[in-house]
């Protein structure tokens, strides 16, 4: 094919008028649709939360019961307090 040849064909599909009636047609409801399709797929943040509410409602349960098994001496803290405030004065005094 040469390029006269081609340059008749592609004028001739320039001409031509296109039909695009097919593809107009009920676009905006086709369009909504699809918004509408995509719009109910996304989960908002708050539906998060309640579905991740009993997670951090154990957390808080088991952190609590650790808190309250776990043994502690109140008086070694007492005693450790003390002796921070005991340095912290001396150290201020020059003592």
């Amino acid at each position: 094919m040469n390029d006269d040849q081609l340059n008749k064909l592609f004028t001739a599909a320039r001409a031509e008028e296109q039909n695009t009636w097919r593809a107009e047609l009920a676009f905006e409801t086709r369009l909504l649709a699809r918004l509408r399709e995509q719009r109910q797929n996304i989960v908002p943040w708050f539906v998060w939360t309640w579905r991740l509410a009993p997670v951090f409602a154990a957390i808080v349960i088991a952190l609590g019961v650790w808190n309250f098994t776990v043994p502690t001496d109140p008086l070694a803290d007492l005693v450790g307090e003390a002796s921070d405030e005991a340095a912290l004065v001396a150290m201020l005094t020059g003592d």
